[in-house]
Order: structure tokens, then sequence, then C-alpha cells
């Protein structure tokens, strides 16, 4: 199980992403997002858009200004959600430089348990219901 606080009104936690190199990224929990993305720096600043040039793409409207952003499907070798091991994942990343969220989407939070807790102001991740029967116990305080 892991958790995290609510802080400015998001729920942040952090991730280890494996791709070429290991990366401790700071997600934001979106639960309106149905895809998980971010800009290719967060995951490797030397990548060349070039590269993904025979990826599956996607165009998303409506993310800055009503314009529509370009995002390249890209392979994880492995995301880790805190504690969590989610194993290989593909997310979404796109080169425009005016994505600067990080969004952890319901492509991958689908795949855990996540409970909120607003008497403490903090969601809560298990991998299955082993880990949420072993670990979870509701805390009013």
């Amino acid at each position: 199980m892991y958790s995290t606080n609510l802080k400015d009104n998001r729920y942040k936690l952090n991730c280890i992403a494996i791709a070429k190199e290991i990366r401790v990224i700071k997600f934001i929990v979106d639960t309106g997002a149905r895809i998980t993305c971010c800009n290719y720096r967060v995951i490797d600043k030397c990548m060349q858009e070039c590269e993904l040039r025979n990826s599956e793409t996607k165009l998303i409207g409506g993310l800055i200004k009503g314009e529509a952003v370009r995002f390249y499907r890209y392979r994880l070798k492995q995301i880790t959600i805190g504690t969590i091991n989610m194993d290989a994942q593909f997310i979404w990343i796109t080169f425009d430089k005016r994505v600067t969220d990080i969004v952890l989407g319901m492509d991958i939070l689908k795949q855990v348990i996540m409970i909120t807790n607003p008497y403490n102001k903090k969601v809560y991740f298990c991998k299955d219901a082993e880990d949420f029967n072993q670990n979870f116990c509701l805390k009013i305080r």
C-alpha cells in the first residue's frame, strides 16, 4: 500500500519510471484524464521526436487554449506508483513545450485500488485485494 497527501488541491505522488534511465517523477493523480502523459523531457531529455516516427500517435484537443497536442505512445520498461510495481506500461509523451503537467491517468490508475479519505485528505493505493485486506484500515484522524 502507498498513500499521499492532498496539497494545493492536488494529489501528487512519486513514481519511478524506467526507460533508458531510471527517473523519480512526481505525477498528478487525475481521474478525469484517460491517459498518462507528460513532456518527453520528463522521461529522456535527449529523446528526439524522429525516434518515435513509427509510434502510435494521438491528437488531443483542448489541452492548450483549445488547440490540439500530438502525443506519442511510449513504452516504459517499468513504472512504480510509490511502492507498487506496475511492470511495463505505455504512456503518452509530447514534444510540445506548452505541456508542463505530468499526469497519471486512468489507463494506469484503473489497474490499482484507489481510496480517498476526506478525513485525513489522503489517497491510498493498493496493488490488489490482498494488499488492500492486509494493509488498509480507514482512519478518521
